[in-house]
């Protein structure tokens, strides 16, 4: 969230973007926004790196967790970038680091809210298709189909972030006040109903809503057919992580973006009040994880991540049983007396070969009678 000087903002001209990044603020806000700030950083990080750690290297993103471990990447990148702006808060809102890190700071900042606002959409079409399509969810789903989905909601997300960072740059709005923000022109009014509907209306509250409507929909639907059956407790915890997710950050925003564009004299400063639920919303959604995997943080809890988890580095495999050494050609080979079956009496012993046969003696002769 871009913390302007207060005299910028004083002015709706001057900040032209309708992202949580940069809308007005008032001058009172100055003073706490950044310990609020501050205490999301230090509490949201270690937890989002903790959500990192446990779904990617333990987990080793299979399933669920890729969409979970994708969610913590862009919450993780939204506070880092807000550690920039408490620095840039004790230097009094200046912006001292010129336009090519100006625009990498916008890029990484527009990256990180989109991300998000498309891998809650991305995680309410995967389940919608594990409902309405459950045969080919569970037999024909490509294998890598949860990968592919956070790879288009990043791909989305950069591409809405693109125009953001090329219109970002350090421009000296007072004399001696530099500040970091967008400037579009005459086309700042048409840009920002166009970003605000795109964001807000089409791509994905739209998908976000059909989706999990369509969803409960069907869901109901069976339990009516199986006359009370309970839906499963990890689609339930799902449906309400996503949906409570948008309802209490993302929408909220959404209308004070609405609201501040029909209205920019009366809610000018509403939509920074409500982009400030970005940093506690990040700083609180790795509790939402633990919750929709809270199965697999009692296995690691015992030490278990699985059966077909691999060895930690630096672990020793037990070692397979021992071979028998091979004998070389022509070595007496040594009898194990311990293992050899017991040999019958009427058994004959083979004969090596190239040994003498031993000739069984003949039979005597009966004595012929006198003639």
């Amino acid at each position: 969230m871009e913390l302007e000087n207060a005299t910028t903002s004083l002015s709706p001209s001057l900040s032209s973007s309708p992202s949580p990044s940069s809308s007005p603020q008032p001058p009172t806000a100055l003073q706490w926004v950044w310990l609020l700030q501050l205490v999301c950083a230090v509490l949201g990080l270690p937890a989002n790196a903790f959500v990192l750690w446990l779904t990617g290297w333990r987990l080793r993103c299979r399933g669920l967790a890729i969409f979970i471990f994708s969610v913590a990447a862009s919450d993780f990148l939204f506070l880092a970038n807000s550690t920039l702006q408490i620095w840039t808060a004790a230097h009094g809102h200046r912006w001292p680091l010129g336009t090519p890190l100006c625009r990498l700071h916008r890029f990484l900042l527009d990256l990180a809210y989109y991300g998000g606002l498309f891998l809650l959409a991305a995680i309410s079409l995967d389940r919608c298709l594990l409902l309405l399509a459950p045969l080919w969810y569970h037999c024909r789903r490509p294998a890598r189909w949860p990968a592919g989905l956070c790879a288009a909601a990043w791909l989305l997300a950069g591409c809405c972030s693109a125009p953001g960072t090329a219109s970002a740059r350090a421009s000296e709005v007072l004399p001696g006040l530099v500040v970091c923000r967008r400037e579009w022109g005459r086309w700042t009014e048409l840009l920002g109903w166009l970003e605000v509907a795109l964001e807000g209306l089409l791509l994905p509250a739209g998908i976000l809503l059909l989706c999990n409507g369509a969803a409960l929909a069907v869901a109901a639907a069976r339990r009516r057919r199986q006359r009370g059956g309970r839906l499963p407790a990890r689609f339930q915890r799902l449906v309400a992580a996503t949906l409570s997710g948008y309802l209490a950050i993302h929408l909220p925003f959404q209308l004070a973006q609405l609201l501040s564009h029909a209205f920019p004299r009366r809610f000018a400063s509403l939509a920074y009040f409500a982009g400030l639920a970005f940093n506690v919303g990040s700083c609180l959604n790795p509790c939402l994880y633990l919750l929709l995997h809270s199965g697999a943080c009692r296995r690691f809890a015992r030490g278990d991540t699985g059966p077909a988890a691999p060895l930690p580095p630096g672990s020793v495999a037990p070692a397979p049983p021992p071979n028998p050494l091979p004998v070389p050609p022509g070595a007496a080979t040594p009898l194990q007396l311990d293992t050899a079956a017991p040999v019958p009496p009427d058994a004959t012993a083979p004969v090596p070969p190239g040994a003498p046969v031993p000739v069984p003696p003949s039979p005597p002769r009966p004595a012929l009678p006198p003639p």
